[in-house]
């Protein structure tokens, strides 16, 4: 079984933002699954990364 977390990201600022979100993720045990660009959010330029990790019992 698996547990998701979602995380919108503005990219419009700096791409930085962006890798460390993804860095800081992963140093929690998240796997980065899925980036979503919602065509509606172009204008603020935001992407919203999913991430996985696998629950463990």
């Amino acid at each position: 079984m698996y547990e998701y977390e979602f995380v919108k990201v503005n990219t419009k600022s700096s791409n930085r933002h962006y890798y460390d979100v993804v860095g800081n993720y992963a140093k929690s045990g998240w796997r980065l699954h899925q980036v979503l660009n919602n065509q509606k959010a172009q204008e603020g330029a935001c992407v919203e990364l999913i991430f996985e990790r696998e629950l463990h019992d």
